[in-house]
């Protein structure tokens, strides 16, 4: 009898119920899943450039030998060799996918300079605008005192906007609250001890 309770005490450790199944991780709020990009990134396909050249005569990629020296004050690229028309498409494959991103963008995506009613340049702040129901975030540099920080919206309603301005350290935060007035916005700096009219104008290329 006593030999058999080990076997009975088994028997019973494999009757339990064993608990739920394991289940995946749950994400976080703050953890937003990957999503491929409405428009994608040029990507040649498979045999990109393998074609030659149409046409009858068919030049090759490298210049010739090089005859004689040139000096540096009168070099114009004679030793380069032109673009090649794989090397032309893949830079027109790049250029319009950027296009296309670039028209999905929102209206305050870019670099801006803050200025005051005499038009003195209060800060420079670089802004990515994804568009209308998405936040816009950025970074800003006071262009009067060493302040810098980021930037994120704080709400967002057609042509109005409110951007919160988040200071390093001990560097003063702030507010801005704009309208959009044309090709740029106008509205108000809250700081934390002084209210200034300001407007954001696009920064010269």
């Amino acid at each position: 009898m006593i030999a058999t309770v080990p076997a009975f005490l088994i028997v019973l450790s494999g009757l339990q119920d064993p608990g739920p199944p394991p289940q995946d991780p749950v994400p976080l709020p703050s953890q937003s899943l990957y999503e491929a990009p409405a428009i994608r990134p040029f990507e040649p396909p498979a045999g990109f450039g393998d074609d030659g050249a149409e046409g009858d005569n068919s030049t090759g990629t490298y210049r010739g030998p090089i005859r004689g020296m040139v000096t540096i004050n009168a070099y114009e690229g004679q030793f380069e060799a032109g673009p090649t028309d794989a090397a032309l498409a893949y830079d027109q494959g790049v250029i319009s996918a950027e296009m296309r991103m670039d028209q999905r963008m929102g209206p305050m995506d870019g670099a801006w300079q803050l200025v005051d009613p005499e038009g003195g340049v209060l800060m420079s702040i670089v802004l990515v605008d994804y568009g209308p129901g998405q936040p816009i975030e950025g970074a800003w540099m006071s262009r009067t005192t060493p302040a810098a920080g980021t930037l994120t919206s704080g709400s967002r309603d057609g042509d109005t906007v409110s951007l919160l301005l988040i200071g390093e350290g001990p560097t003063e935060g702030g507010r801005l609250e704009l309208q959009r007035v044309g090709r740029g916005w106008s509205g108000t700096l809250q700081g934390e001890r002084r209210r200034l009219r300001v407007s954001l104008v696009p920064k010269p290329d």
